[in-house]
């Protein structure tokens, strides 16, 4: 495991009952340009999930100018999806998260197997987690294509920490 710090940045976000319908939205507004600047955007990974918050949710983080490759420079307002009941854009601050990496299929089971874990390696490292990170906060992030063969997908568990606790 490893801890991360991300800059703020814009995502584009839905929720989803299942995986290929939030990546079908997504995808339409990011790399079909159904927005109202009807602009195609470069792909961007990985795509991150709350498969545990009710209702569950998915984002794109969006590329620059949106989110700028330098964090002080300011973002330019990303366009509007056109199906703004199913869509949003919004900003997310800046998240410090103990981040571990699994393969194969990000079945239910296997991400919370993977998130306890990680949840038992950061509580031997003294490192505490930020309030509701083990559940509605559980990030899960996939890099690969959805229909991409199991022992090529890449995925990782992302949980909020205190930065306060991370020694470093």
């Amino acid at each position: 495991w490893e801890i991360r710090e991300l800059q703020p940045m814009q995502v584009v976000e839905c929720s989803y009952e299942r995986r290929p319908e939030g990546y079908e939205l997504l995808g339409g507004y990011a790399q079909r340009g159904e927005n109202s600047a009807q602009l195609a955007m470069p792909a961007t990974a990985p795509c991150l999930m709350r498969p545990l918050a009710r209702p569950k949710t998915m984002w794109y983080m969006l590329p620059a100018p949106h989110t700028p490759l330098d964090p002080a420079a300011t973002p330019v307002p990303p366009p509007t999806p056109l199906a703004d009941d199913m869509l949003a854009c919004k900003s997310v601050e800046q998240l410090v998260v103990a981040v571990a990496c699994f393969s194969g299929y990000a079945v239910p089971d296997v991400v919370l197997s993977a998130r306890d874990r990680l949840i038992a390696s950061l509580s031997e490292a003294g490192v505490e987690l930020a309030d509701g990170a083990a559940v509605e906060g559980l990030l899960l992030a996939q890099y690969n294509e959805l229909f991409a063969l199991p022992w090529a997908r890449e995925n990782e568990v992302w949980l909020q920490v205190r930065p306060e606790t991370v020694a470093g």
